[in-house]
């Protein structure tokens, strides 16, 4: 589950400022110690995509490196590598009081909205008052291409599972201001390079506020839908969005919606159901599990096992959740060398619904597709050896791991000197029945690869839900054909 609720109770409850404060080389030492023991005691796969030895020769590397005094900034900068180790996209560093995605700079921001693919922008929008056209591409900003600027921002970036870029092109396309700002610079003006066609064309852009950015975010937020929704396109096809795993969304119940929706599924005898799953980061686990249990005709185990990392309490001051630390010692149990959380649904057998839905599924996913709903299509997308043909998976790779998911409950601890507040997800979810996946480091890989281009942002074009229907349309007469 990404949670953002409890880092930013931190956040406002610890609020020190300490932009251009220097920090000593001791006071680093001591934060660089606290940041170490809680990984060491708290992440539950920390070793899960980078091996022990290469993670003990970064620490080895970072620690030499604190041997001067820095700033914030600097120190915040320099402790990334061992975040990216990780490859945990739930993973939290948060400077306390401030936007995670805008720390440092609340000015002197990059001006344009930007769409990445590859290793190309383009521009789809501006935050200030420059010339630059929508649809054009920047090839360069303060003399460094494009893809350079992309190569160095990924390696800081932590959206993404394994060794997955999607979530964090995802990430770019909304926060790219920020993450230059970060990592690349803060600058009084922006040179930019951009191309129409066969013209390249040189222009200085001044920069832009965090608040204009934001003001820019609302003004072009789309039109409010219900989070939960069910469309016909024809008696035949069904379209199923959900935007978010939470039991109630803007007054509905989750699972009052499932219920009532696969019910009407049922009754207009519908035989393709597009399940939309784009943008959805995620939620509770509990309702991956329901959901799947409209999706299948076998009783099904959706966990193989849920691993914590130590049982005993923690050395340095944390938060976590109150009822946790009161439970842990009847739901955590000692499995092999290690420990495993015991007090989930998923971890038992689950009977499928009684309007359980058995005709052609159609999965929507982008790299915004993470945590739970990344579970979620993992396990369908497992079955696909019982039911060949059956379910389809259509747009881009998932931004969460296919076999592994580290969320849930938060332990949040702040570094006594630096400030900032290192949010760790205790569990590890390993999915059940997932073992015939060939690649132990990536997300849910779809049958037909379909992205969006900037044109398609700009005039709102939904290129992957068209590409479906027209699958669809094939498909039934194809079949029609064969008759």
């Amino acid at each position: 589950m990404k949670s953002l609720l409890p880092i930013t109770f931190l956040c406002l409850m610890l609020n020190v400022t300490l932009i251009g404060q220097t920090l000593t080389p001791e006071q680093l030492q001591t934060d660089f110690a606290r940041f170490r023991t809680a990984l060491n005691e708290v992440h539950p796969e920390m070793y899960r995509y980078t091996p022990k030895h290469t993670f003990d020769s970064l620490f080895t590397a970072t620690s030499a490196r604190l041997n001067r005094p820095m700033t914030q900034h600097e120190f915040y900068v320099t402790m990334m590598p061992l975040l990216t180790a990780l490859r945990d996209g739930h993973i939290k560093w948060i400077v306390s009081g401030k936007d995670e995605h805008y720390p440092f700079f609340t000015d002197k921001l990059f001006p344009l909205k930007l769409y990445f693919l590859d290793e190309k922008a383009w521009v789809v929008g501006n935050y200030g008052a420059g010339n630059v056209p929508d649809g054009a591409e920047i090839t360069t900003i303060n003399g460094k291409s494009t893809a350079s600027l992309i190569q160095s921002l990924l390696p800081n970036m932590t959206f993404a599972d394994g060794n997955r870029i999607g979530g964090k092109l995802e990430d770019l396309n909304r926060y790219f201001s920020g993450y230059y700002a970060t990592f690349i610079g803060a600058p009084d003006a922006f040179a930019v390079t951009y191309r129409m066609g066969n013209e390249e064309t040189n222009v200085t852009l001044q920069p832009v506020t965090e608040q204009a950015i934001k003001a820019y975010a609302e003004k072009h937020k789309s039109a409010p839908q219900h989070p939960l929704r069910l469309t016909f396109v024809d008696n035949q096809t069904a379209v199923m969005t959900i935007e978010a795993f939470f039991k109630e969304m803007n007054g509905l119940k989750f699972s009052q919606f499932l219920q009532k929706s696969f019910r009407e599924i049922k009754t207009k005898g519908a035989q393709n159901l597009v399940l939309d799953l784009r943008d959805n980061e995620g939620g509770e686990e509990s309702l991956g599990v329901l959901l799947y249990s409209y999706l299948t005709n076998q009783p099904f185990r959706y966990y193989d096992h849920i691993s914590v990392r130590q049982k005993k309490r923690y050395s340095f001051p944390a938060w976590t959740s109150k009822l946790y630390r009161l439970a842990k010692f009847m739901v955590v149990k000692k499995r092999g060398d290690g420990y495993v959380f015991t007090a989930q649904r998923g971890l038992s057998i689950t009977k499928p619904q009684k309007d359980a839905y058995s005709g052609k599924l159609y999965e929507l996913l982008n790299g915004n597709s993470f945590s739970v709903t990344t579970e979620f299509a993992a396990r369908a997308h497992a079955d696909k050896r019982a039911q060949p043909g059956r379910a389809v998976f259509i747009g881009q790779e998932s931004g969460g791991g296919y076999k592994l998911n580290s969320s849930g409950i938060f332990t949040i601890t702040q570094l006594p000197n630096s400030k900032i507040d290192l949010g760790i997800g205790m569990f590890g979810f390993h999915m059940a029945n997932v073992s015939a996946y060939p690649h132990a480091d990536r997300g849910i890989i779809p049958d037909y690869l379909v992205e969006p281009t900037a044109d398609d942002i700009l005039t709102h074009k939904d290129r992957v839900m068209d590409y479906t229907l027209k699958l669809i349309q094939s498909q039934q007469s194809a079949l029609t054909n064969s008759r």
